[in-house]
C-alpha cells in the first residue's frame, strides 16, 4: 500500500482512531497516544484494535467482539 492510500483510508477514518493510528504509526508509546486523545492508558490497546479494524476493512468484526472480563 502506497503512504498516500495509507493516509486517505486513515483520513476517511473517525479523527481519534485516525490520530491514534497516525501517533502508533510514528512510533509514539501508548501514554502519549492517551494523552493526545484524553483517554486512559488502559484503552488505548482496544481503540488501536478497533481503528486497526477499521482500516483493514474488519470493523464490524471487532467491534462486535465480546469483552475480556477477568473474575
Amino acid at each position: 500500500m502506497t503512504s498516500s492510500e495509507w493516509e486517505r483510508r486513515v483520513d476517511a477514518m473517525s479523527p481519534a482512531h485516525g490520530v491514534a493510528l497516525r501517533l502508533r504509526r510514528a512510533g509514539y508509546e501508548d501514554v502519549v497516544i492517551a494523552t493526545a486523545l484524553g483517554v486512559p492508558v488502559e484503552s488505548v490497546a482496544a481503540l488501536l484494535l478497533v481503528a486497526q479494524g477499521k482500516f483493514d476493512g474488519n470493523g464490524d468484526a471487532v467491534e462486535e467482539a465480546e469483552p475480556v472480563v477477568d473474575h
